[in-house]
């Protein structure tokens, strides 16, 4: 019988225990089965935020998430996967939205001047329509467009040091002086507008869209700004587009809106280079209102924890008088 007393009296306070959490989860809309989804918050923000200083001061305001790399192992070439992980943060001013990615990488790998020469790079993926069907995170599908923005290493070697980088890859090089030098006919590739062969560069980014494999294509619009710059082994670079967006293909953003983004790191000193690189699924990203009293990650975490502990506590307490109710035959 004292047996039997006491596996009801566990089972009272167990089940008290469940409506605690049932009522929690619900009241939260808190399901099990999604809680591991991955949410950035792109804060609003008064302060200026330096399109040339990925490690300016202001970035302590804005929420950090750690997401997961792996290889890219879906179309050729596969391969990939020595960057693990990159660590995002966003910010917006309502004109701007900022995207800032850090990574650890022990080298600094800025040229291509040489064949046997990768250059690191980086790149955040977004939707060309937010709201919609998630596209594929590989360059998207053919319902389902993306636009990539691409930092490379060798351009921002380009803007900070011009032609140097090339002398010192190539120090006993000598080149020949053409007069024709803007004869279309001497730069083919100038000519016809080909972004790598373009001089005089002002972002290290490039806007891409793609619609499926094979379908990457540089963008009739230029309008990401930006800098990378590699500090005691990583790497931080700072993505930058103006809020409104025109023409086809270019991802759109608004304050109190969301939409989502993948990422991607090319490694040179590993030999990444097109398909091959470290790769991350899509994460949601929930553009904040600017001004006071925006949601915040910490703010969520505080709004599921506290109602989740008292009611914890509550259910305890319940299950408690119940079994002391028991245990007095009242």
């Amino acid at each position: 019988m004292f047996a039997l007393s006491r596996v009801r009296r566990t089972a009272f306070v167990a089940l008290a225990l469940a409506v605690a959490l049932a009522a929690v989860f619900t009241a939260l809309d808190f399901r099990l089965a999604t809680s591991q989804a991955v949410t950035l918050e792109v804060r609003g923000t008064r302060s200026h935020v330096p399109l040339d200083n990925p490690y300016a001061g202001v970035w302590d305001q804005a929420a950090a998430v750690e997401v997961p790399l792996t290889a890219q192992q879906t179309t050729f070439p596969m391969g990939g996967g020595s960057i693990q992980a990159v660590t995002a943060r966003a910010l917006h001013d309502e004109e701007r939205i900022y995207v800032l990615l850090e990574w650890q990488d022990d080298t600094q790998d800025l040229g291509v001047q040489r064949p046997e020469d990768f250059r690191d790079a980086a790149a955040v993926q977004f939707p060309s329509v937010a709201g919609g069907t998630i596209p594929f995170f590989c360059m998207g599908q053919a319902d389902g467009h993306v636009n990539i923005w691409h930092w490379k290493a060798d351009w921002q070697a380009d803007i900070d040091q011009g032609s140097a980088g090339a002398a010192a890859a190539h120090p006993d090089v000598q080149v020949d002086y053409y007069p024709q030098a803007d004869d279309p006919a001497f730069n083919p590739a100038r000519a016809v507008g080909n972004p790598l062969a373009a001089l005089g560069r002002t972002t290290p980014i490039e806007s891409l869209v793609a619609g499926g494999f094979g379908t990457l294509t540089t963008s009739d619009i230029q309008t990401v700004e930006g800098a990378g710059k590699w500090r005691d082994g990583e790497w931080r670079v700072l993505f930058a587009r103006r809020m409104p967006a025109g023409g086809d293909g270019q991802a759109k953003f608004a304050p109190g809106d969301g939409t989502d983004a993948a990422f991607a790191v090319w490694n040179g000193s590993t030999g990444d280079r097109d398909g091959q690189k470290s790769v991350s699924q899509f994460i949601h990203l929930e553009i904040a209102p600017l001004g006071p009293g925006a949601a915040s990650q910490t703010g969520t975490i505080v709004a599921i924890a506290v109602p989740l502990a008292v009611l914890l506590v509550v259910g305890s307490g319940l299950g408690w008088y119940i079994f002391r109710r028991q245990a007095s035959g009242g």
